[in-house]
């Protein structure tokens, strides 16, 4: 197939355990407030949904969050 092997650091594999980690607490914690309403036939849509929502408010927050430092950056030069 042509693969590199990769090793990574310590704080690669650390950050991506974090990431993981992260998620995998938000989604229990959505599912213990939002459980599946239909247990016997969960196919974890609302899952699904909930984290393409987490994701869409996330970029949206970071890309604004990149307006807002501009901003600040170009109201100090003047």
């Amino acid at each position: 197939m042509g693969l590199q092997h990769r090793l990574h650091s310590a704080y690669e594999k650390s950050m991506v355990e974090r990431t993981i980690e992260y998620l995998k607490d938000r989604t229990e914690a959505f599912d213990g407030y939002y459980p599946c309403r239909k247990a016997a036939l969960c196919n974890l849509q609302h899952v699904h949904k909930w984290l393409t929502l987490f994701v869409f408010m996330h970029n949206s927050i970071v890309k604004s969050s990149s307006k807002f430092d501009n901003m600040m950056r170009w109201t100090h030069l003047s």
